[in-house]
């Protein structure tokens, strides 16, 4: 049968009881993912949907557990003022100032997954050196860096909340956010190579996150206070729906006390 054809009705037969696509999707908690994979970084002239204008980006797609967490990095073509409105005046201040804000942002955040995939900052910056005079050029030079094999070679990556609530195919949005890819470089390191041991979460003394192995050695990936206390950091979860702390236990929306932060107890498998 090819792709085109539509898929045939299924008879009773044999299926073993094995097989994986029995199994539900597991995987992308909040906060540190050990042994995750970066299975695609790559150029792609085109991951506009059809009928849309063609948009150029660096597609990335990373694994955690048995789900897959993608994300694009494309050109600039917006920039925001601090109250989220478009600044149409490309010649402003206001745009410069955004833009450029907007695009060592981006390069940073290419730079770290780079690092992480065992491509140094000396080796990109030398990729770098001569003038750079498209995205698909900028892209191209560094994601020939990259080595062979990549794709299974273990990070640890760190989810972070969704800003806002995301919305749902008919309009309405859904009733809590979600862990996924870090937009930018804004709280700091997320994905690193993997590193060897079990590492716990635990909250420093002014209320940030880390994570330490047995021998108390912390982890490259932690998160300010601040970090912790805003969107990224704290799950926003309407009314009478069930969120999720960082070390996957739960409480209610409808009982701010039972969050760690509000008042109520930190989960016991964290450390002050």
């Amino acid at each position: 049968m090819s792709e085109n054809q539509n898929p045939e009705m299924m008879g009773y037969g044999f299926t073993s009881d094995n097989d994986e696509s029995l199994t539900s999707k597991s995987g992308g908690k909040f906060g540190l993912n050990q042994g995750s994979l970066i299975t695609k970084f790559a150029f792609n002239s085109n991951v506009a949907k059809e009928g849309e204008p063609a948009r150029p980006a660096i597609e990335i797609v990373v694994k955690v557990g048995d789900k897959e967490f993608k994300d694009w990095i494309g050109p600039i073509t917006k920039v925001f003022d601090k109250d989220g409105q478009v600044i149409t005046d490309t010649k402003s201040l206001d745009y410069v100032n955004g833009y450029n804000a907007s695009i060592t942002q981006q390069r940073a955040l290419v730079t770290h997954y780079l690092k992480a995939l065992g491509v140094s900052e000396e080796a990109q910056a030398k990729a770098l050196s001569t003038p750079v005079n498209s995205f698909e050029e900028y892209a191209n030079r560094l994601c020939s860096l990259i080595g062979s094999g990549y794709e299974t070679r273990p990070v640890d990556v760190f989810l972070e909340y969704q800003w806002n609530y995301g919305t749902k195919s008919d309009g309405t949005t859904y009733d809590r956010t979600f862990p996924t890819l870090p937009k930018n470089m804004k709280g700091g390191y997320f994905v690193v190579p993997a590193q060897p041991g079990i590492w716990s979460p635990s909250i420093t003394s002014d209320g940030g996150l880390c994570y330490l192995n047995t021998n108390g050695q912390k982890h490259p990936i932690e998160k300010s206070a601040n970090f912790m206390q805003g969107n990224k950091g704290t799950q926003q979860v309407k009314d009478g729906a069930t969120g999720s702390t960082a070390n996957g236990s739960t409480y209610n929306a409808n009982n701010p006390l039972s969050q760690p932060g509000n008042g109520g107890s930190t989960p016991s498998s964290w450390t002050k």
